[in-house]
């Protein structure tokens, strides 16, 4: 499987322009301004409760900005591979980890045809991908937290996404898969040239290299490179 993004780097595959966010026609951001490149990683910063989700919900059209427009590139919205902040699958079904992972190739065949050969091979890739081939067999809720998260992950790169989207993909598993997954984000990110945004209110689990940080904090949203960034946050 080649994950690698075919786009120019230099274009914009997502723009917000003066953007406000909320529920009910309550804004809880605005006037929000930026812009993410094919290829780029992009961190959304800040604390719990900040308008973090919103955004992310906003930009993948969950819920609709109040004011503004989002553009994206060629006119149409990308194909995003989303791991949500929880994950929602009812572990009582018992789905295995290949099933799980199978589960975001269903957006590319018709309602009740067959598992297609190549859709197989795909997801044997994802699996690969991650680190958890092995473990394809195994119910999903009997994997540890850390393990969860990657196959969610692996779920999320059979969508063949043109953007992957990450809410707090760290937040609940314990000190060693945090690093775990965070290295295996960043091998996605420069392997096969993927356009990640991530969400996160742990500022030890920015990588430093990342191209851009968007800061929400006290109803403001600062943006900036990665250096810059991490240098008015102290670290």
């Amino acid at each position: 499987m080649n994950l690698t993004n075919p786009r120019n780097p230099m274009n914009n595959c997502i723009t917000l322009k003066d953007v406000a966010i909320g529920y009910g026609g309550k804004s809880l951001l605005s006037s929000i301004n930026f812009s993410v490149k094919d290829g780029e990683f992009t961190v959304l910063f800040g604390p719990n409760g900040s308008g973090k989700t919103t955004l992310f919900k906003t930009i993948l059209r969950i819920i609709p900005a109040i004011h503004g427009a989002i553009i994206y590139s060629e006119g149409r919205l990308p194909k995003f591979g989303y791991v949500p902040q929880r994950q929602t699958l009812d572990e009582i079904y018992p789905f295995t980890a290949e099933e799980v992972v199978l589960m975001g190739t269903f957006g590319q065949t018709k309602p009740f045809s067959p598992t297609r050969g190549t859709n197989r091979s795909l997801v044997e890739q994802c699996l690969k991908d991650v680190g958890m081939l092995e473990f394809r067999k195994q119910l999903f809720s009997e994997l540890s937290g850390g393990q969860k998260q990657r196959i969610l992950i692996a779920r999320a790169l059979a969508t063949k996404p043109d953007v992957l989207l990450l809410d707090e993909p760290v937040t609940g598993v314990d000190v060693n898969a945090q690093k775990m997954i965070m290295e295996l984000i960043s091998i996605l990110h420069q392997k096969h040239k993927l356009t990640i945004v991530m969400v996160t209110h742990e500022i030890y689990t920015i990588p430093k290299w990342i191209d851009k940080i968007i800061w929400i904090n006290n109803n403001k949203v600062l943006i900036g490179s990665a250096a810059e960034m991490l240098s008015l946050l102290g670290t």
